[in-house]
């Protein structure tokens, strides 16, 4: 009954890639304590298409070399999620501008 179960869920997982994906670990706080944070979740909630994009370029270079394509949920469990957010500059992140550095001059005519 456990293995039906889990093929069930197995099953799902793959067939709605958005429930795999916001399921995952930057939404779930499985990483890290710093992934955890809202911002974080803010920029990969944005992201979707574009790890749907990677994903599919994954298939297709597992295609063209004749290896085994991953499943959407290993390619998830497999993402450097802490790694991309941190190589971010501090201006692609939410939340984070330059005027943090350097707030804007007030003129006052």
């Amino acid at each position: 009954m456990d293995d039906w179960l889990g093929n069930w869920n197995t099953f799902q997982l793959e067939a709605s890639p958005a429930m795999a994906y916001f399921s995952s670990a930057p939404f779930q706080g499985q990483t890290s304590a710093a992934l955890s944070s809202p911002m974080q979740r803010q920029y990969w909630g944005g992201q979707y298409s574009n790890v749907i994009n990677q994903y599919q370029g994954a298939m297709g270079s597992a295609l063209r070399t004749g290896t085994e394509a991953p499943s959407f949920v290993d390619f998830l469990q497999d993402m450097p999620w802490t790694e991309r957010y941190t190589a971010l500059s501090p201006s692609l992140r939410p939340g984070s501008s330059f005027s943090r550095f350097s707030p804007q001059t007030r003129f006052i005519y």
